[in-house]
C-alpha cells in the first residue's frame, strides 16, 4: 500500500505524464538507435536500411510499451516484450550476431531513456520533492522493465539460434552472401547446396513489407517472391529471408524477362519489389542483386505505393542521380532556389515546366496534355524564369535533371540527414 498522501500522489501522476508528454517515443528511438549502431561494434558492422529498420522498431515498442505502463500504472508482473524487439532478437540470430550485444544495447539503450526522462523533467517547474518522487517512479520501473526484458529475450534469442542452427537456413543465407559479396565460390557445389542452378541466366528480385508491418511473416514474403517470378516467367526459384521484413530472391528460366512493362503484376498489402536485370552465372547473380538494390532504393525516395514493382531498366538514370544524396540535394536547391518551395504555386510551375521540356518548349502540346490554355502555358514558363533567374533553355539539362530530384526531394533529404553540409 502506498503510504504517500493522495493528493501528493495525483500531484505525481500528473507531473509524469507530463514528462512523458514532452518526451515522445519516436524521437528518442532515432536517437537511441543511432547511438546503438555507433557504440556497438558487431552492429555497426551489420548496418544496412534492413537492419537499423529492425533496430528502430524495436527501440520505439519498447519505449512505446514503457510510456503507456508508466501512464497507466501497470504492474511490473505485466512486463512482456513487445512484438518488435522479439523479431529484432531474431535478426540478431540470423546475421550472426552474439547474444552480449543484444544485452549491451539494452544496458546503453536505459541509460540514454533514463538520462533524458532526467534532462526533461528537468526543464519543467516542477517542485524538487515532486520531481524526486517522478523520476524515483521512473527508475524504479525502468530497472524492472530492463530486467524482465532481457530474461525474455535471452529465451528468445537462444531459442531462435538453437533452430537456426538446426537448420539449412544459416548454411544457405551464408553461402549467398558469399556469392553476393563476390566471394570465391564453386559453382557446382553452390548449386548443390542451394538446389539452385546457379550457372544460369537470373533475375533478382528484393521483397519487402512495411516497416510497420512488423509482423509479416517471412514465409508469406518468400510467396510472394515466387509469385512474382513466376510473373517474370522465372522457374526455379530461390529465396533468402533477410531479417523478418525483407526477401532477397533469384529466378532463371528460358522465358524469363525483366521488362516490367510486359509484365502485369502486383505485389499483396503492404508489399513492395524491386528486381534487377537477365545476368548470368555467379557474377550475374551478384550484379542482378546489385541492381535490384538500386532499384529498391529508387523506390523508397519516390515513396511508391504498396503493391508495386519497380525495375532496374526503369530506375538506372534516377539511381545514377541519387546515389550520393546529399550531392543531388545541393544540385536540386542550387538549380531550383525557390521553385523547389513546397507551395502550391512552386509545385504548378514545376509540373508545367516540366511537361514544356518533354513536349520540346512548345507551350500548345504542354496546354493539351496539362488541360489548361496555351497562354497559362507561357505565363507559367515566364513565372519560371523570373524565379530562376535566367531563360529555361540556358541551362535545360541541369534544369531536367533537377525539376526529376524535386519529384523525391523529401526522401533525397532524408537520406542526406545529418550528412547535408552546411551552406554558405
Amino acid at each position: 500500500m502506498s503510504t504517500v498522501q493522495p493528493d501528493v500522489e495525483a500531484v505525481v501522476g500528473r507531473q509524469l505524464e507530463a514528462v512523458l508528454d514532452r518526451l515522445r517515443p519516436g524521437p528518442l528511438a532515432e536517437e537511441m538507435a543511432d547511438l546503438l549502431m555507433a557504440s556497438i561494434p558487431e552492429l555497426g558492422r551489420a548496418a544496412d536500411d534492413d537492419f537499423r529498420t529492425g533496430l528502430l522498431l524495436s527501440c520505439e515498442g519498447n519505449l512505446t510499451a514503457i510510456w503507456d505502463q508508466l501512464l497507466t500504472g501497470a504492474s511490473v508482473e505485466s512486463i512482456a516484450p513487445p512484438a518488435e524487439a522479439i523479431a529484432w532478437s531474431h535478426e540478431l540470430v540470423h546475421r550472426g550476431v552474439e547474444l552480449p550485444a543484444l544485452l549491451r544495447a539494452y544496458r546503453l539503450g536505459h541509460a540514454l531513456g533514463e538520462r533524458r526522462l532526467g534532462e526533461t523533467a528537468g526543464e519543467l517547474e516542477i517542485e524538487p520533492e515532486i520531481r524526486w518522487r517522478v523520476l524515483a517512479r521512473i527508475s524504479h520501473y525502468l530497472f524492472a522493465y530492463i530486467d524482465a526484458i532481457c530474461t525474455d529475450l535471452v529465451d528468445e534469442y537462444e531459442q531462435e539460434r538453437a533452430q537456426w542452427i538446426r537448420g539449412a537456413a544459416a548454411a544457405r543465407a551464408e553461402l549467398v552472401g558469399a556469392i553476393v559479396e563476390r566471394l570465391p565460390t564453386d559453382a557446382g557445389a553452390a548449386s548443390e547446396k542451394l538446389r539452385y542452378d546457379v550457372a544460369r541466366c537470373h533475375v533478382a528480385l528484393i521483397v519487402w513489407a512495411d516497416p510497420a508491418r512488423a509482423g509479416q511473416p517471412a514465409g508469406s514474403l518468400e510467396r510472394e517472391s515466387t509469385g512474382l517470378a513466376v510473373a517474370l516467367g522465372g522457374g526455379p526459384v530461390l529465396t533468402v529471408p533477410v531479417g523478418e521484413r525483407v526477401v532477397w530472391a533469384w529466378t532463371s528460366g528460358d522465358r524469363l524477362t525483366d521488362d516490367m512493362n510486359a509484365v502485369a503484376h502486383r505485389m499483396g498489402e503492404g508489399v513492395r519489389a524491386a528486381i534487377g536485370t537477365c545476368r548470368e552465372g555467379l557474377d550475374g547473380m551478384a550484379e542482378s542483386h546489385e541492381e535490384a538494390r538500386v532499384a529498391r532504393r529508387v523506390a523508397e525516395l519516390r515513396a511508391v505505393r504498396p503493391g508495386a514493382v519497380v525495375g532496374y531498366r526503369a530506375a538506372d538514370l534516377t539511381g545514377l542521380l541519387t546515389a550520393d544524396p546529399v550531392e543531388a540535394v545541393r544540385f536540386a536547391e542550387a538549380e531550383l532556389g525557390e521553385l523547389l518551395e513546397g507551395t502550391d504555386v512552386a509545385a504548378r510551375l514545376r509540373a508545367t515546366v516540366r511537361v514544356y521540356l518533354e513536349e520540346n518548349l512548345s507551350p500548345a502540346r504542354a496546354a493539351r496534355r496539362l488541360g489548361i490554355h496555351q497562354n497559362t502555358v507561357v505565363y507559367r514558363v515566364k513565372q519560371t524564369e523570373e524565379l530562376l533567374g535566367h531563360p529555361i533553355e540556358q541551362r535545360r539539362l541541369q534544369l531536367e535533371v533537377a525539376l526529376r530530384l524535386s519529384e523525391m526531394i523529401d526522401g533525397l533529404r532524408a537520406a542526406a540527414g545529418g550528412r547535408r553540409p552546411a551552406r554558405d
